[in-house]
């Protein structure tokens, strides 16, 4: 019996997904550190950790809003890959077309996270878009795997 991290699809998976998940920890240490740096603090407790800051309940500052979408953002693209990236392996794909489809996604998302960053547009919706396609096009070819064996 062969382990999935004996399958090289796999194990491409697994990597592109742990690049995944310390882009969305880069992304969380960002959003820390601008709130810091902002001095503007929404939660009381927060003083005890961060003493110059002023503690503000209303909105946080546009900088650490801005990083809280990026964030938000990458987790909302990173979780459909998560889940389809891991059911496209076991459709025994190409290794090239999953090559294709796992780095474009994970240089596109990459770029996402700095463009969302920097105000960049727009390429900031074009790499949004191209990875969503991806995303789209690993789950019909799951579909049509699933479905194909149903009919079997």
């Amino acid at each position: 019996m062969t382990t999935l991290l004996a399958q090289p699809a796999f194990q491409l998976y697994a990597l592109c997904s742990a690049v995944l998940v310390v882009i969305l920890y880069a992304l969380g240490f960002i959003t820390a550190k601008t709130r810091a740096e902002s001095l503007k603090l929404i939660n009381p407790e927060d003083v005890g950790v961060n003493p110059k800051g002023a503690v503000v309940v209303e909105v946080e500052s546009a900088a650490v809003q801005r990083v809280k979408r990026a964030h938000q953002n990458a987790l909302e693209n990173a979780v459909p890959f998560f889940v389809i990236g891991l059911l496209y392996t076991q459709t025994n794909p190409s290794m090239m077309w999953l090559r294709i489809f796992f780095f474009t996604f994970l240089a596109v998302r990459t770029a996402h996270a700095a463009f969302y960053l920097t105000a960049k547009q727009p390429f900031r919706t074009l790499s949004f878009g191209i990875g969503a396609v991806i995303n789209l096009a690993m789950a019909v070819q799951v579909i049509r795997e699933v479905a194909s064996s149903l009919m079997a």
